[in-house]
């Protein structure tokens, strides 16, 4: 393990050390440390010939967040790092990019745009590996550096206290460091995926665009002809599934199967010595999710789940409003998923293998539940309807009520019946609502969004829209030209009649939620950090783990006896 000494004044650092610990950075004294990380936002004076010195015994000296900005004009430690600080930028939104020696360490990076004040180069040495670039006047600039041949290097971002307690930023530093101490990752971990085709083919190209993960075999039931010049780069068919988790040669077994065989898989990969991820929920029942811990403790094995509806971008966007207080506390929160349509009869729409309605629409908007309200569930209630689609064994119409502790309550709809728009989410505060669009591709929404007079798109006062035609006029349906595949966003609004609009940035794929997997944000996010955990070592954040998965277990499997006897309370177990 690595040693590293971090010199800070900064409040909050400690949080930055913290993650570096996790990650295999350890820490350590200056006199022993294998590098020194600095943040400080005063001069240094006779500390940096001190620096200067241990950087000459090939320990390295990595100057970060504000240390740039507080070292004087002709400071030794900068001219030895090779990058000549100029003007101050206003802050704004940064989007960081590769540098020229920086496609190894930007690989897996996770999704970070940071807004904060930068640092304009004045000037970079020619031996100066740039590492990180951000772009400004047409012009790539670098922002993190590391120049070999003085043991220096320089990452100008994190002179802000958003930046410094930002996860996504302690990632960075964190690779940062190993590139400068030359620890190299691991190799490859070969992956096995078990599934369904509809399931393989929206996991697959995740894994395959992830650096550190190689696709080796698929299981999915689908026969499928390889062409002879590309036998090489594609994984092998499997037959058996008890094949490829027994596979000696795969590392990693991906579980996207019908929920019910969850379990099942899910054990026997661990009990090869796999480590193990299952596509959400993580099973049917608590005391299975307890079972697959123990077991993968036992095993010394990572076992991750999918999120649902957690990486959902328009989600990520509207529990930002509520983390930083723009509605108060939430008190009431209503989910939605469905529409008008006919099952097709597939493995969602059939109880004995999806586990039932809920399991199979709803599991992405109780995990965005329980996010967004920091307390225990009381008691779950839900009903169920079968009136219509009676080809399939999963229920029409679906409603689960959550009672919180605090007296937060929550209600999630699940319906192939409705045929009126509705939000997605919306979330009642103390002062104020937030809105989550419904998606375009759920809805015709072209006549509905001209029902309503439109007005423009932004922030607006006077008196908040009534109804869906209001939010429809706002942009909420189709409106938001550029901001989404389905034109959605999420629409504030407070007490004092200020409303507002929140784009949706523009992510390739959509949340895994009934059955769709966000290929482009949420699935490249999560096997991204999931192939830093397993080749380099940095932890995985609790969103994926057991600690959050076993919750949305617990609260539907108590949906599902609720319903069972026409509605009566349960407590979760």
């Amino acid at each position: 393990m690595p040693r590293i000494h971090l010199v800070s004044n900064l409040p909050g650092v400690n949080v930055l050390g913290d993650h570096l610990r996790a990650a295999g950075l350890g820490p350590t004294s200056a006199r022993s440390a294998d590098a020194l990380l600095v943040l400080i936002d005063r001069p240094l004076d006779h500390v940096e010939q001190e620096l200067l010195d241990r950087a000459r015994q090939s320990v390295p000296v990595l100057l970060a967040g504000p240390t740039a900005r507080a070292l004087p004009p002709g400071s030794p430690l900068l001219e030895a790092s090779g990058l000549t600080p100029g003007r101050v930028l206003p802050a704004h939104d940064l989007h960081l990019m590769p540098g020229p020696h920086g496609g190894a360490l930007m690989a897996r990076a996770p999704r970070f745009v940071p807004r904060e004040t930068w640092v304009l180069p004045e000037k970079v040495a020619d031996d100066v590996e740039r590492l990180i670039h951000l772009r400004h006047d047409g012009t790539e600039h670098a922002v993190c550096t590391w120049r070999p041949a003085t043991g220096l290097g320089m990452f100008t971002l994190g002179a802000g206290p958003a930046v410094l307690a930002d996860s996504a930023y302690h990632r960075l530093v964190g690779r940062w460091l190993r590139h400068c101490l030359g620890v190299p990752d691991g190799p490859p971990v070969l992956v096995g995926l078990l599934g369904l085709p509809d399931t393989t083919a929206v996991h697959q190209p995740a894994i395959e665009a992830t650096e550190g993960l190689a696709l080796t075999a698929v299981c999915d039931g689908e026969p499928r002809r390889t062409p002879a010049h590309a036998a090489s780069r594609l994984p092998r068919q499997v037959d058996d599934p008890d094949d490829l988790v027994h596979d000696p040669e795969l590392d990693l077994v991906v579980v996207a199967t019908g929920n019910q065989s969850h379990l099942d898989w899910a054990s026997r990969a661990l009990e090869a010595g796999k480590h193990v991820v299952v596509q959400a929920p993580l099973c049917l029942a608590p005391a299975d999710a307890d079972h697959l811990a123990e077991l993968a403790a036992a095993q010394g094995r990572v076992l991750a789940v999918v999120a649902a509806g957690r990486s959902d971008p328009g989600f990520e966007v509207l529990a930002a409003a509520v983390r930083r207080g723009a509605i108060g506390e939430p008190l009431r929160l209503e989910a939605y998923r469905g529409g008008w349509r006919r099952p097709t009869g597939g493995w969602r729409d059939d109880a004995a293998i999806s586990g039932g309605q809920l399991f199979a629409q709803a599991t992405g908007a109780v995990e965005q539940i329980l996010a967004l309200v920091d307390e225990s569930v009381e008691s779950v209630t839900a009903t169920a309807f079968k009136r219509v689609w009676h080809h399939v064994s999963n229920a029409d119409h679906s409603s689960l009520t959550l009672r919180f502790l605090n007296g937060a309550q929550a209600q999630i709809t699940v319906s192939d019946l409705t045929v009126w728009p509705r939000p997605r989410l919306e979330v009642l505060g103390t002062t104020g609502s937030l809105l989550l669009d419904v998606d375009r591709g759920e809805h015709d929404v072209a006549g509905f969004a001209a029902a309503g007079a439109l007005a423009p798109a932004g922030r607006h006062t006077g008196g908040p829209p009534v109804g869906m035609a209001g939010f429809s006029a706002v942009g909420g349906l189709g409106g938001l030209g550029g901001m989404g595949e389905a034109g959605a966003g999420v629409l504030q609004v407070t007490a004092d009649g200020v409303w507002t609009r929140y784009p949706i940035p523009l992510l390739a794929g959509t949340a895994l939620d009934g059955g769709a997997l966000g290929g482009g944000g949420g699935a490249a996010a999560f096997y991204g950090a999931l192939a830093d955990r397993l080749v380099s070592g940095w932890p995985l954040s609790a969103d994926v783990g057991l600690a959050t998965a076993r919750p949305v277990v617990s609260v539907l499997a108590a949906a599902v006896r609720s319903a069972a006897t026409g509605g009566e309370p349960v407590t979760p177990a």
